[in-house]
This record gives C-alpha cells, structure tokens and sequence, in this order.
C-alpha cells in the first residue's frame, strides 16, 4: 500500500489477487533488481529488519511503500520498463513492434505514453486498467492481463508482454503468447 503522505497522487482503490493462467507459453523473461536508486521507493519495514511487526513500526507507517523523489522514479522506471521490454525481446527473437500487446504494471498513464513514445508504439497496443482500479500494486499485471483475455482483446496466438517495476528497486518483462 502506498501511503498518502508520500504518494499523493496514487489512489488505491480495489484490491485484487492473481488470476490463474493456463495454456501459456514458457517464453525467456528479464529479470532485474538494483538498490542504486532504492532510496527513491521502498518500504521500510517488512521482512527480517523489522520483525516482528510492532504497534510502533505500524504506527510509524514503516509498511507502506514511500515515493521519495517522485519525478527521478519516473525516470528511472520508465528507463527501466524500456530496457526490459527490449532485452525480453532480443531473447525471444522478436521485434518490440511485432508484440501485440503491452500489459505494463498499471502505475501511471504517463508512465505508459513515455514507454509508448520511446518505443515507437501506439498507445492502443497498452492494455490500460488504471481508470477502472488505480494502482493497485503487483496486482495489476495479472488483473489487466485477465481482464484483457475476459474481454477478447488478447486472443489465441497474441504476444503479450509483461513489463513490470518495484520498490527496492526492481524490474523485468516476461513475453507470454496466449
């Protein structure tokens, strides 16, 4: 969850769990993590640093994600997304324009009109959720991608490509064909 105080602009409002997937195909993936620019976005607690979770550390609010610099997360994320979207490519012997769709996680439109401009993309090959459920977190790949498949935007064959960006900091793309 992200807390208002340091990411005002994110509204969270549904919650969801990963859908199941089957029939997909195990194509390569990129997988980064890199604590460079970690101080940007993270959440303080959590994990072995404070275990156990205490009254204190929750009244702290040491479990909420903390957007720091906002505009150099941007940047680095949108960077990232790229980067990742390519090097999922290049494993693959695909071209980033011979992707049918792009499923990034759904923080920021302009987070997805950068990625789309960089890229050389439409804007109508990004499966976009956020005006239905804002920024709801590692959900958000797996929601859209349901939601997508539910609605017959991604059909039999489509390559669809999973971009995605975490606190810490971490990144990666994952190609599925449908």
């Amino acid at each position: 969850m992200c807390h208002q105080k340091f990411c005002p602009t994110l509204i969270y409002r549904k919650w969801g769990w990963k859908p199941p997937m089957s029939g997909l195909s195990r194509e390569p993936a990129s997988a980064h993590t890199d604590g460079l620019n970690g101080q940007d976005l993270l959440m303080p607690g959590g994990g072995s640093k404070t275990t156990p979770i205490s009254h204190e550390s929750v009244d702290e609010k040491r479990h909420v994600l903390q957007l720091i610099e906002a505009n150099a997360s941007f940047r680095v994320a949108v960077r990232h997304f790229v980067e990742s979207i390519k090097e999922a490519a290049q494993h693959n012997h695909v071209a980033v324009q011979d992707i049918d769709w792009f499923i990034p996680h759904q923080a920021n439109l302009r987070m997805f009109q950068s990625m789309a401009k960089t890229l050389k993309l439409e804007m109508e090959k990004f499966y976009v959720t956020l005006n239905k459920y804002g920024n709801i977190s590692s959900a958000s790949c797996a929601i859209a991608f349901d939601e997508a498949v539910r609605d017959g935007s991604i059909e039999k064959g489509h390559l669809v490509c999973l971009p995605v960006f975490g606190g810490g900091l971490t990144w990666g793309s994952a190609l599925v064909r449908w």
